[in-house]
């Protein structure tokens, strides 16, 4: 990440350079009958001999840093068999001992997707301009890869995953910490000939979601990646009394509106979070209980499975995490809807 803001300051060099005004300002104009010498190139673009030099100076930079062996298309750049820790932020630990690496990339808003599955694991874009990924991918033992989520959450993150690496063939873990997102997907199937037990790939994104603060006036979860962008699309689903009919409809976020009436129809919501584990599921629970909540329920089990079942004026809620990576928050005029 070093490296790429260095990147960033010459482009922001160089663009400066190129917003100058031509010539000088009103005070430094000769007078109309002063024979000066025409002006030369330089000086019609308004750049003193220094700042050419600068510039020239600002330009063999982004060329030095250019990473050298690094290749780019339509979808991304990238590097094979190496582990660039400078191309990536600080946020990620570095290659655990006996790792090997089989390549680093990036995703930029420019680059489209070769399939448009515009996503980062269960984070979901609109379109390839919305977001950016960070990429490693490298082949590791069991204990290697463990090492390596240990070190994400000694870094700041949290969360995990509901598989285990003794049974599947591939295991997904979400990781998220303030402002970034992280999936790695374990293929135990690529395992290098069998020198490793499989092969990860490292996603990291620090475009996330805006997380909406309250629904109905009751606050929201802070912690953790929501999978869309729920400001601008936040759907309730609901059954019909009169009609014996399912369906449902929008409703805002961030507002103090009532919760939905419940007169005609019963409806139920859910919003999930990933990258959360069962400790901000707990944490949750306590806060809409400081919010004038009741706990009617709880459970929690070695595992890491959490759930709880809250009431207050006629509505329910619930607190669930599952696996230790996922926290689910739910609200509904009935329990039973929130209780699958």
């Amino acid at each position: 990440m070093k490296k790429l803001l260095i990147i960033a300051l010459a482009l922001l060099m160089t663009l400066s350079f190129a917003a100058c005004p031509l010539g000088g300002g009103d005070d430094e104009q000769p007078p109309a009958n002063d024979k000066t010498p025409a002006a030369t190139p330089d000086e019609d673009i308004g750049l003193s001999d220094k700042d050419l030099e600068d510039l020239e100076n600002a330009l063999e930079i982004l060329e030095a840093l250019k990473p050298e062996g690094w290749s780019e298309n339509n979808y991304n750049m990238y590097i094979y068999d190496v582990w660039d820790e400078d191309a990536l932020p600080d946020c990620l630990p570095g290659p655990i001992e006996g790792m090997k690496p089989s390549q680093t990339s990036i995703k930029d808003y420019k680059h489209d997707d070769l399939q448009s599955d515009y996503s980062v694991g269960l984070i979901h874009y609109n379109s390839h301009e919305e977001y950016r990924s960070y990429n490693v991918s490298f082949y590791a033992t069991n204990d290697q890869l463990l090492s390596y989520v240990d070190a994400l959450k000694a870094n700041g993150f949290s969360g995990g995953t509901s598989d285990s690496l003794e049974e599947d063939t591939w295991i997904e873990f979400h990781f998220s910490t303030d402002g970034w997102y992280v999936y790695i997907f374990f293929n135990t199937n690529d395992d290098d000939d069998g020198a490793f037990d499989g092969h990860a790939t490292v996603y990291a994104t620090d475009s996330l979601h805006e997380r909406p603060k309250t629904f109905a006036g009751t606050p929201l979860p802070q912690t953790g990646a929501v999978s869309y962008d729920v400001m601008s699309y936040f759907y309730i689903e609901s059954y019909n009394y009169t009609t014996d009919e399912m369906g449902g409809f929008d409703f805002p976020l961030n507002t103090n509106d009532a919760f939905p009436d419940s007169t005609e129809q019963s409806w139920w919501t859910w919003l999930t979070y990933y990258g959360a584990d069962h400790e901000a599921a707990k944490a949750y629970t306590q806060q809409l209980v400081n919010e004038g909540w009741t706990l009617t329920s709880e459970y929690e089990d070695y595992s890491g499975d959490y759930y709880s079942f809250l009431e207050k004026d006629g509505v329910y809620a619930s607190s669930k995490c599952y696996g230790g990576y996922e926290h689910e928050v739910g609200f509904s005029d009935m329990v039973e809807n929130l209780s699958y």
